[in-house]
């Protein structure tokens, strides 16, 4: 068996009492061997004269993954494979959000900037702090070393996916949202042989493209006489393209005009992302039973997620000083009864020398991905009493980022703006004038390259004894030893531009466009339909081509091959990408963790109660050594003109060690046949990604102008090689009532999770070797408390006449309420000082503390399903309410068109 029943008190692992109740559905599916052609349901009358009911198709899948909910003793939510399978969705990712308190971002790499197509990121129970596990192992992905992207894994290779929240003693730690498991097939799950292939087609219409998805799997068993074995192979592929529109107002900001106190918008940013995206996934499993008492297995598995987006962008950015939008002549600006700009024409305080700081973008990227999963193991029950298992697992990760942005300049006079501030944000620009070459310069150009690997080498021992007491009914007891390795270069995005308002450079001397270049390296873009017509931006303008973004060094070797000769400033490695970078040191960090981990736990029971109850009742204890390796750098400084400080870079071992005891307690109380009352309270950790704990740490001096005393050294950056784990203390109540055998539940939860020292950016003293100062930084911060409520009810409505008795239901509710108090820097807001995240509205309130990032209060889901004799249909809704993105110095208001 593999780890698919682990929580199931009383039952054994051996071959015999593999589960069976899960039956493999796709699209096209032919089942042969001793089950014959499998029907919608089949009946027999067996030799003692039961009759015996198969059902298959979505009732199968419901009543599944009911009785993993109802058997285990902890809190879990399951979709079995045909769920997916029948789900319109193309990952794990996308089929997690129809699981009652899980909700998907739906940005790339949490960037506001960058909406996603498909899925992106889970948060459970409004944590996305969320640990992933393979068959109930470690798996993860090379940047960050914990989580797996969930949207890189094919649905089609999962047999089920469980959402554990609350843990037991025996599950590894990690996850303070939760844990979830993907559960592959095994061939001792089917009777016999089995062979299914199925296809899939999507269509984006804003894109206007239609993408395949593909799948295949041959499962087998045979009785030998060295035992039994089994085999089974699957593998998927699938393409994606997507479309994504967004449109969003800058931040604003306090503006007296015309004497009057007023806030204006920074400007208005326009983006249509292209995705093109490739999804491949294998997998393996042998299983030999060599007797009843034994089973050894071995897995391979691999995932490959290869993304490709062009981004082309038009974004006014004004701001304080020359690049300040103001009223023309005519002063026809509109404001919100809380004094904030949302229509005019606007230009700026002297539109001769500079103008409107106007930008276009285009922006190339590949992202590839891979994780690939080895496990052997063996299970062995010697007894009625005891049963030992253990299993060794290597696992591999590994990622690369390649990504390219060129940008160009126009400096119109003026525009018209119009909804600033509304979903709906337009901008006017004389047509003409923007569709000119001649009025463009080059501008801008970044580059960003990511090279990560990652491995773990881990064994892991557990052997448990059946008492079949009153009271006890089994303990078991475990110890895990994983050794983890990280090498990943992160070279940062090195953004570099030409012209900007605050170069002082006056708009008709900077060089402009050449024919050449325009016929070379840029087109004249128009948007198109932008969010199907919704949104006016300019009908066209010229940006550089996605081949010459994808071209990058080609492209700004030409473009700058005589800046010498024109003596441009920009000469000095300015713009030009600095390709070594790869191979600078400084970039390059290592991290080597080895966690060992010891559990016991007590399976309970009080079997002779007039309401049962039974539970489990465990300890784990953690050591996790770490050491990151990298670079300390002192950044060179000079007074009046005289270096004092020469730049100097040196290795850096950051170690840091963590002890963690993890109590945990579950409680099953059966009021009735149909009703169970449970409860759980546990503590969890959740460890910082090895990008976060790079150690590259770069100080500056701080000296006094007046004296040249050097006062200490400042720290500024986003990671910490010294991060501590996140901490949670967490309870769960909650009640589930199986009111028929068709399938037919209803559930309602109530949890609480009190979380410590989130991972934030903070200011406070440090202290490295011989350096002190003031360090800007990634640290553990404050705190946060969430309470929620979780309703569902699952329905088949059989009672209805032909052919409405083959409707059915499943809906779901989650309420969340959270409030953090995170300690920021002090800001000073209307005259007072207010502590934490506090930005300013616009009318001039603070917003205060604000809710935990990522954490939606409200989401559902409904799904409609139908099912009679060989049809099957689904349709499926999900919806969340807003949410805070990110925690920042500005506040955006955003919609999002995609498909």
């Amino acid at each position: 068996m593999t780890s698919n029943n682990k929580h199931n008190l009383g039952k054994k692992f051996l071959k015999k009492q593999l589960p069976t109740y899960i039956k493999l559905a796709s699209s096209v599916s032919l089942v042969v061997g001793a089950m014959g052609v499998a029907s919608h349901t089949y009946a027999q009358n067996s030799a003692d004269g039961l009759e015996e009911v198969i059902v298959t198709g979505q009732r199968a899948s419901i009543q599944s993954a009911q009785d993993v909910k109802r058997n285990a003793n902890v809190v879990v939510d399951s979709i079995v494979a045909e769920d997916i399978g029948k789900l319109p969705d193309r990952s794990v990712t996308e089929a997690l959000q129809r699981v009652p308190g899980v909700t998907v971002g739906r940005y790339t790499n949490n960037d506001a900037e960058h909406p996603a197509a498909e899925g992106s990121g889970v948060a459970v129970r409004g944590l996305t702090q969320v640990r992933a596990e393979l068959n109930g192992r470690d798996v993860f992905s090379a940047a960050s070393g914990r989580g797996l992207s969930f949207e890189s894994v094919p649905a089609e290779l999962m047999y089920a996916v469980d959402t554990y929240k609350s843990p037991s003693a025996d599950m590894i730690e990690g996850g303070l949202g939760g844990t979830v498991n993907l559960r592959t097939r095994m061939p001792f799950d089917s009777d016999g042989q089995l062979v299914s292939v199925s296809a899939k087609a999507n269509y984006g219409d804003q894109i206007k493209e239609t993408n395949g998805e593909y799948s295949g799997l041959y499962s087998n068993r045979w009785e030998t006489d060295a035992g039994e074995f089994g085999i089974l192979v699957n593998a998927s592929t699938s393409d994606l393209s997507t479309r994504s529109d967004q449109v969003y107002s800058r931040a604003y900001m306090p503006r007296t005009i015309n004497g009057d106190d007023v806030w204006v918008s920074k400007g208005v940013d326009w983006r249509r992302n292209d995705h093109e995206s490739t999804r491949e996934g294998g997998y393996l499993a042998l299983q030999w039973a060599p007797n009843e008492s034994t089973e050894l297995y071995f897995t391979a598995f691999q995932t490959k997620h290869d993304n490709v987006y062009d981004e082309n962008a038009f974004f006014l950015e004004g701001g304080n000083g020359d690049q300040a939008l103001v009223p023309t002549a005519d002063n026809d600006w509109v404001y919100s009864g809380n004094g904030a700009m949302e229509s005019g024409t606007v230009t700026v305080a002297n539109p001769a020398q500079w103008g409107l700081d106007f930008g276009t973008s285009t922006r190339w990227a590949q992202n590839v991905s891979k994780t690939t999963d080895y496990a052997t193991g063996i299970k062995w029950s010697p007894d009625d009493y005891w049963k030992f298992s253990a299993d060794l697992q290597y696992i591999k990760a590994e990622a690369r980022v390649d990504d390219y942005t060129l940008g160009l300049k126009v400096i119109p006079a003026e525009a018209r703006m119009e909804g600033i501030g509304t979903e709906k944000p337009s901008i006017i620009i004389d047509e003409a004038y923007m569709s000119n070459f001649a009025n463009y310069n080059l501008g801008q150009a970044m580059t960003h390259f990511e090279r990560n690997e990652a491995d773990a080498k881990t064994a892991r021992f557990d052997a448990e004894y059946d008492f079949n007491g009153a009271v006890i009914k089994s303990v078991k007891a475990g110890v895990r030893y994983s050794e983890k390795t990280g090498d990943n270069t992160n070279t940062d995005y090195d953004w570099n531009t030409r012209y900007a308002t605050w170069f002082g450079f006056d708009k008709n001397s900077i060089p402009k466009v050449t024919p050449e270049q325009a016929e070379n390296y840029l087109t004249l873009y128009s948007f198109g339909d932008f969010q199907r017509g919704d949104v006016t931006v300019p009908a066209t303008g010229y940006l550089y081509s996605s081949e010459a973004a994808r071209n990058f060094r080609a492209t700004t070797d030409a473009v700058n091959a005589d800046c010498e000769t024109d003596g441009a400033w920009w000469c000095a490695d300015s713009v030009y990408s600095d390709w070594t970078r790869l191979d600078n040191p400084e970039y390059r960090n290592y991290q080597d963790e080895k966690t060992v981990a010891m559990y016991i736990m007590t399976n309970y029971g009080f079997d002779d109660l007039a309401m049962p109850i039974d539970g489990n009742i465990g300890v784990r204890v953690v050591q996790t050594d770490m050491t990151a390796s990298g670079s300390f750098i002192v950044n060179r400084a000079t007074v009046d003109g005289v270096e004092v400080i020469p730049r100097s870079v040196t290795p850096l071992d950051a170690k840091t060690d963590n002890t963690h005891v993890l109590p945990s307690f579950n409680l099953r109380l059966q009021a009735s046949e149909d009703v169970f009352v449970r409860f759980a309270a546990s503590e969890a950790i959740w460890n910082p990604s090895f990008s976060d704990m790079q150690a590259k740490v770069t100080v500056s001096a701080d000296i006094d102008n007046e004296t040249g005393v050097i006062k200490g050294f400042n720290l500024n950056q986003d990671t910490n090689p010294y991060l501590k784990p996140m901490e949670a203390t967490q309870f769960d109540l909650s009640v589930e009532w199986y009111f028929d055998s068709n399938g037919g539940m209803a559930y309602a939860a109530l949890f609480n999770k009190q979380v410590e020292g989130f991972f934030k950016k903070t200011a406070e003293p440090y202290a490295i070797g011989n350096y002190t100062g003031q360090a800007t930084w990634l640290d553990n911060v404050g705190s946060g408390d969430i309470n929620g409520l979780e309703i569902g009810v699952n329905k088949f409505f059989d009672q209805l006449p032909a052919p409405f008795d083959g409707l059915g239901i499943q809906a779901n509710y989650t309420y969340i309420d959270s409030k953090a108090d995170i300690p920021l820097n002090t800001q000073p807001v209307g005259g007072d000082t207010v502590a934490g995240a506090a930005p300013v509205d616009t009318d001039r309130s603070a917003y205060g503390q604000l809710p935990i990032d990522q954490l939606s209060k409200n989401a559902f889901n409904i799904i409609g399903m139908y099912e009679k004799d060989s049809f099957s249909a689904r349709l499926a809704y999900s919806w969340r309410s807003k949410y805070l993105i990110t925690w920042g110095v500005m506040v955006l208001i955003q919609t999002l068109m995609m498909d």
